[in-house]
């Protein structure tokens, strides 16, 4: 059953798709030239092309973009959220346009957004600094070689390790303004260290991959996780949280307006190969082939989240697709079904 899903998915579904489909989840060597063209022509591609600046940079901000338009006055355009949809809709890294983009994020002073909090590195609060969302975004190319990248795997791991010292969110926590914030010492981990973990491949060892297993399985243990600010100075600042944050449910209780979150961070989970080493993980995975077996292999219900796969920005956006108007929601639902099982190992 999944074999015709698939043929059909590399056969009748939008470009990027079929070329994705072949090369990800059937594991041959596609050509990218004959689906180029096609990837080129749609409509989202040629409106972020649009924000290519004469110096190479992708929009007027780093940490910002919306896809389509939004129409805001600061930080409609932004790099960070033009090279991860082009990198999704299987733009290679040697793309002009993706290149010059790439570049000019290892120009000096290449991040123009103006949130100090953002930039500063304080990690014992939760604050990060740029370069690690810098370095997320040169991995969804498959690049790692970078020191700065180099630097910033190492310090996700050691994030990731932490979590296994956290017996209780109380013990990490403090209140200001009726709000969670994390006190000085051990933060949890965000998006951004799970999305450069799984996009890298040079941190990977037994022992690095052991552990990380096992502080994930910690972590949703831990679950469900309540929100945590970052509190810089009197700020209380919403950190990158990884969704969904009860990681425990699965996909036959998630609501309609849940789906987004758990195959986005399903996938990620995927990625860094421990799904078949966290039993709730294991079990999550069965019951979406369980689900997709029920569609006579197709993924069987449109999503009521249906604008966080649309609309792209740094956190949403998963729709290749151009459309989702004749049922063309179900090559996109599908082919994100898919991937999570072949990288789980389970397809």
């Amino acid at each position: 059953m999944n074999q015709s899903v698939i043929e059909v998915l590399a056969e009748k579904a939008c470009a990027s798709i079929r070329f994705r489909t072949r090369k990800e989840i059937l594991q041959e060597n596609p050509d990218i030239k004959t689906y180029l063209d096609e990837i080129l022509y749609d409509k989202r591609v040629k409106y972020v092309f649009t924000w290519q600046q004469p110096d190479g940079y992708l929009g007027k901000s780093f940490h910002g973009g919306w896809i389509p338009d939004a129409k805001l006055k600061l930080f409609n355009t932004g790099a960070e959220t033009a090279l991860r949809f082009f990198s999704e809709m299987g733009i290679p890294k040697t793309h002009l346009v993706v290149k010059k983009g790439l570049n000019a994020l290892l120009k000096d002073n290449w991040n123009p957004d103006p949130w100090k909090w953002f930039k500063a590195y304080d990690p014992e609060i939760g604050l990060f600094g740029d370069d690690y969302v810098r370095a997320v975004v040169f991995s969804y190319f498959d690049i790692e070689d970078h020191d700065f990248i180099k630097v910033e795997i190492e310090r996700a791991l050691g994030v990731m390790g932490q979590v296994a010292e956290i017996s209780s969110f109380k013990d990490i926590t403090g209140t200001y303004q009726n709000k969670l914030y994390f006190n000085k010492g051990i933060v949890l981990p965000d998006l951004y260290h799970l999305r450069l973990l799984a996009f890298t491949k040079g941190w990977r060892n037994s022992k690095n991959t052991s552990a990380l297993a096992k502080a994930l399985e910690h972590l949703i243990e831990l679950s469900p996780i309540p929100h945590i600010y970052v509190k810089c100075e009197n700020q209380l600042v919403a950190p990158a949280i990884i969704q969904s944050q009860d990681f425990k449910k699965g996909p036959r209780s998630l609501g309609t307006r849940e789906w987004f979150a758990w195959l986005r961070v399903m996938e990620l989970f995927a990625r860094l190969d421990v799904v078949k080493k966290i039993p709730p993980l294991t079990k999550q995975a069965i019951e979406l082939k369980e689900m997709l077996m029920e569609g006579d292999g197709f993924f069987p219900l449109k999503p009521g989240d249906s604008q966080y796969f649309q609309k792209w920005n740094a956190y949403s956006g998963l729709a290749l697709e151009e459309s989702w108007k004749s049922m063309r929601w179900k090559n996109d639902l599908t082919f994100r079904a898919l991937l999570i099982l072949k990288h789980a190992g389970m397809l």
